[in-house]
C-alpha cells in the first residue's frame, strides 16, 4: 500500500495505525445512525452498535489482507441481512459509511481492494436478501397451508360435531325451506311429534300447526323469512303429532344464510312442554279451587264476579249470597275432623245442585264458608225463596253410619246491578250482611243494608287500626271514682281504657273492648292494661295515696288460662301495698261450662286478687256461682239499672212497677250471698239515695266526676276524701 508522500498522488485507503479501536467505535456508531433511518432492526441500539463493531473489525483485517475480500465481504453483507438491516436504502447506506470512513481522499487507483471488498459485501447481501426472501415465501407458504389444513380439520370437526348435536340432541331440530318443505329433520323432532322422515318429504312444516294456532305461527314464519331475522316465539304454539293429538311447544327459529347473505332455508327447534302445561294446568287448577270440595276459591270466585260485573248488561242483577255453616264445631268436636269434612263435601254438593239450571257459580271461602253468585232472570228464585232452598237441602240428614247430621246456614245477602256493582264491596257487603245474620241466630239470613254501610265500614276500620294504636302508644288508662254510697267517702277507683286517635276521636272502655273482640288484640290489650294498672297503683303508693283498684274484663279476657300468670307478672314490680287490686268479669263468662273463668276467680283470690262479676241479673244459676265462688262484689247489670232510672225519672208511680219490683227482690238475694252490690252510670243524687236505701254499698258514675288520668287521682281522691 502506497504512502501518503507517494509523489503519484491519488486517494489513499487509512493505514492500520489509523484504524483503531476509538475509530472503529466511531464507524460503528455513525453506521447505526445512518441504518436507523432506513430500516427497522429489532435490536438494542447498543446491540447494533456492537454488531457493527465487529463487521467494521472484519473489513479492516480484510483489508490488510487482500486475498479474501471476496468472502469477507459476502460475510459482511450476509450478516447485514441477518440482523435485518434490510430496507430499501439500508445496502447503499452501509457501502456509503465503509467507503467515506475507510478512504482517506477522493479518485486514484489505491481504492481497487476496498471496491473490491465493497462489491463483495453487496454480492453478499443480495445472497441472503434472496435466501431471506425466499425462507420467508416458503415460510408464508408453509403457514398458510397448516391453516388450510387446520381450517378443514376444524370444518370436519365443527360438521362432526353439528351432527353430534343434530342427532343427539332432546330438542326437535328441523331444516325446512323457506316455503316450510322439509329438508332435514333430527330423530328428537321424529320421536316429540311422531313423523318419520318418510312422512314428512309430502308435507310442509305448516302442516303440523294446530288449526287454532295457524294463523299465527304462519305469520311469523313469514315475518323471519321476509326479515332474516332469528327469534323465539313469544307464546306457547300447539302441534298436531302424527296421532292426532295436541303438543304444547315452545319454537324458536332461525336462518340459514348463503355465500351473498341471503335468507336460504329455516331451522326450527321444538321444545316439548306438554307434561309441563298440562303440570302447570294442574297446578293452576289448585290455587284456584278448594282441595277438599273441588270448588272454585275465594280468589277464582273474586276474579268470575268481576269478570261478571264487566261483561253482562248494566242491568243485569246479580245476586251473591254468603253462607256461613252454623254450630259446625260440634260436628268435628263429637264425630271427629274425617265426618265434618264428609259433611262439608256434602254441602258442596248439595249446594251446586240447587243452582243446576241457572247461570251461577258456587265457591268455599274456607272453612265453614261458602258463596254463591247468581245471575238473577226471569224464573230465578227471589232471596227468600232461595235462602230456604239452601236450608232444606242442607237440613236433610246426612248418614254416617247409623248416625244422621243435618245442618244449617247462616246467610248474607248483597243484590246489585253488574253496571253499578264492585267485586270489592260487594264481597265485604255480603261478609257485613253475614255476621249481622250471625249475631241474631241460627238459620237466619240478613239483607245488607246500604244505610248502615258507612258506619259498618267505620267500625271494621277501627277493629283493623287498633293492633298499630296499642303498638305506637295511643291508649291509655283513664280512673274513675267509685263511691260508698252509705257515707260518700271514696271506696276506690274504676280502670277505664282510653283510646286517643286523631281520625276517629276518644274511643272508650266498652267500644274498646268490643273493637278488640273484633280485631284480634283483646289478649294484647288486657296485658297492656294490667301492666299499665299496677304501675299507677305503685306510684300511687309512693306519694302516699294508696287505693283500691278495679280492672273490668271482657268474657274472652277472663277465660283465658294464662290470665292469672299475666297478673302475677304485672304485681312483680309492685309493692303490694298499694290498696287491693280487683279484677271484673262478666257474670257470664263463670256461667255454664267455662270451667276456665272459675278456676281463674279461685287461683286470683289465692294470688291475693279479688274479684267481682259484672252484669248481673239475679238468675238462679247466677245465685248459686256467687255463693261458690269467692266473689264479694257484684255490679247490677246496666239494663236493670237503666230500667230503675227511667222509673225515677218518670215519678213516684213508675216506681211501684213489677219490674222496679222485681230489682227491689234481687238485691236481698245478693246480700245473703255475703257480697256488696255496686250500681253503675249513677248520674244524680236522686239515683245515688234510692239505691242506697234500697241497700247497695257502691256507686259509679257522672254524679261522682269525670274519669281522669294517673297523675290526677291523687288529687281526686283528696278532692273526695
Amino acid at each position: 500500500m502506497r504512502s501518503p508522500d507517494d509523489p503519484r498522488g491519488g486517494p489513499e485507503v487509512l493505514t492500520s495505525q489509523r484504524r483503531d479501536d476509538r475509530w472503529q467505535a466511531e464507524v460503528a456508531g455513525r453506521w447505526a445512525a445512518e441504518l436507523s433511518t432506513a430500516s427497522y432492526i429489532p435490536m438494542s441500539r447498543q446491540a447494533v452498535e456492537d454488531a457493527l463493531r465487529e463487521l467494521v473489525e472484519e473489513v479492516v483485517r480484510a483489508l490488510d489482507g487482500a486475498s479474501e475480500l471476496d468472502e469477507v465481504g459476502r460475510s459482511v453483507g450476509d450478516r447485514l441481512v441477518r440482523i435485518h438491516a434490510t430496507g430499501e436504502e439500508s445496502l447503499g447506506i452501509s457501502l456509503r459509511v465503509l467507503r467515506d470512513a475507510l478512504v482517506a481522499e477522493p479518485g486514484g487507483g489505491q481504492v481497487r481492494p476496498l471496491v473490491q471488498l465493497l462489491t463483495g459485501i453487496a454480492a453478499g447481501y443480495a445472497a441472503a436478501d434472496r435466501e431471506s426472501t425466499f425462507i420467508q415465501q416458503e415460510t408464508l407458504k408453509r403457514a398458510l397451508l397448516r391453516s388450510k389444513l387446520k381450517a378443514d380439520r376444524d370444518l370436519a370437526a365443527s360438521e362432526a360435531r353439528f351432527g353430534e348435536v343434530f342427532s343427539s340432541t332432546p330438542i326437535g331440530v328441523a331444516i325446512c325451506e323457506l316455503g316450510g318443505e322439509f329438508v332435514q329433520v333430527n330423530p328428537a323432532w321424529e320421536d316429540t311429534l311422531g313423523y318419520r322422515s318418510a312422512d314428512l318429504e309430502s308435507m310442509t312444516i305448516h302442516d303440523l300447526f294446530h288449526p287454532d294456532d295457524a294463523e299465527y305461527v304462519a305469520a311469523a314464519y313469514a315475518e323471519i323469512a321476509e326479515t332474516g331475522r332469528s327469534g323465539r316465539l313469544d307464546e306457547r304454539v300447539r302441534l298436531v303429532r302424527a296421532s292426532g293429538e295436541e303438543a304444547w311447544a315452545y319454537l324458536a327459529l332461525s336462518v340459514l344464510r348463503g355465500p351473498d347473505g341471503s335468507a336460504r332455508r329455516l331451522v326450527t327447534m321444538v321444545e316439548d312442554i306438554t307434561e309441563l302445561h298440562l303440570l302447570q294446568q294442574q297446578f293452576q287448577y289448585q290455587a284456584l279451587h278448594d282441595a277438599l270440595t273441588g270448588l272454585p276459591n275465594r280468589q277464582f270466585f273474586r276474579t268470575r264476579l268481576e269478570t261478571a260485573l264487566c261483561n253482562l248488561p248494566p242491568n243485569a242483577r246479580l245476586g251473591l249470597y254468603h253462607l256461613g255453616l252454623d254450630g259446625f264445631q260440634l260436628i268435628n268436636d263429637g264425630l271427629g275432623h274425617a265426618v265434618g269434612d264428609h259433611v262439608i263435601r256434602l254441602a258442596a254438593r248439595r249446594l251446586e245442585g240447587l243452582v243446576d239450571n241457572e247461570e251461577a257459580l258456587v265457591a268455599r271461602f274456607g272453612g265453614t264458608e261458602f258463596a254463591v253468585l247468581m245471575w238473577e232472570r226471569e224464573g230465578t228464585p227471589g232471596v227468600g225463596e232461595f235462602v230456604a232452598m239452601v236450608n232444606d237441602a242442607l237440613s236433610k240428614p246426612i248418614y254416617v253410619g247409623d248416625q244422621g247430621i243435618a245442618t244449617s246456614a247462616s246467610i248474607g245477602v248483597v243484590q246489585r246491578l253488574a253496571g253499578e256493582g264492585d267485586a270489592t264491596e260487594m264481597l265485604w257487603a255480603a261478609d257485613v250482611a253475614l255476621r249481622r245474620a250471625e249475631a241474631v241466630g241460627k238459620r237466619q239470613w240478613a239483607l245488607f243494608d246500604p244505610d248502615r254501610a258507612p258506619e259498618e265500614r267505620l267500625e271494621a276500620k277501627r277493629a283493623a287500626v287498633m293492633p298499630g294504636g296499642l303498638a305506637t302508644g295511643e291508649f291509655d288508662v283513664a280512673y274513675r271514682s267509685a263511691m260508698d254510697l252509705r257515707d260518700g267517702r271514696t271506696y276506690g277507683v274504676e280502670a277505664q281504657l282510653l283510646w286517643e286517635t286523631e281520625e276517629f276521636g276518644t274511643i272508650r272502655h266498652h267500644e274498646c273492648l268490643r273493637l278488640a273482640e273484633r280485631s284480634g288484640v283483646t289478649l294484647s290489650l288486657r296485658d297492656w292494661m294490667l301492666r299499665t294498672v299496677c304501675e299507677h297503683r305503685a306510684e300511687w303508693w309512693r306519694d302516699g295515696h294508696p287505693t283500691a283498684v278495679a280492672v273490668r274484663l271482657s268474657a274472652n279476657q277472663a277465660q283465658d288460662p294464662d290470665l292469672v300468670a299475666v297478673v302475677r307478672r304485672a304485681l312483680a314490680d309492685d309493692p303490694g301495698e298499694g290498696g287491693e287490686l280487683r279484677l271484673c268479669i262478666p257474670t257470664s263468662a263463670v256461667l255454664g261450662p267455662h270451667e276456665e273463668a272459675r278456676e281463674n276467680v279461685h287461683h286470683l283470690d289465692a294470688l291475693g286478687v279479688r274479684t267481682a262479676l259484672h252484669g248481673f241479673t239475679g238468675a238462679a244459676e247466677e245465685l248459686h256461682q256467687l255463693r261458690t265462688l269467692p266473689v264479694d262484689v257484684v255490679q247490677l247489670d246496666h239494663g236493670m239499672v237503666e230500667l230503675v232510672h227511667d222509673a225515677l225519672a218518670e215519678g213516684p208511680a213508675a216506681l211501684d212497677a213489677p219490674e222496679v219490683d222485681a230489682v227491689r227482690g234481687i238485691v236481698p238475694l245478693i246480700t245473703r250471698c255475703g257480697a256488696d252490690i255496686c250500681v253503675g252510670e249513677i248520674d244524680t243524687d236522686v239515683q245515688a239515695r234510692f239505691w242506697r236505701d234500697l241497700g247497695c254499698r257502691i256507686g259509679l258514675g257522672a254524679a261522682y266526676g269525670d274519669a281522669v288520668l294517673s297523675f290526677d287521682v291523687p288529687d281526686l281522691l283528696s278532692k273526695i276524701s
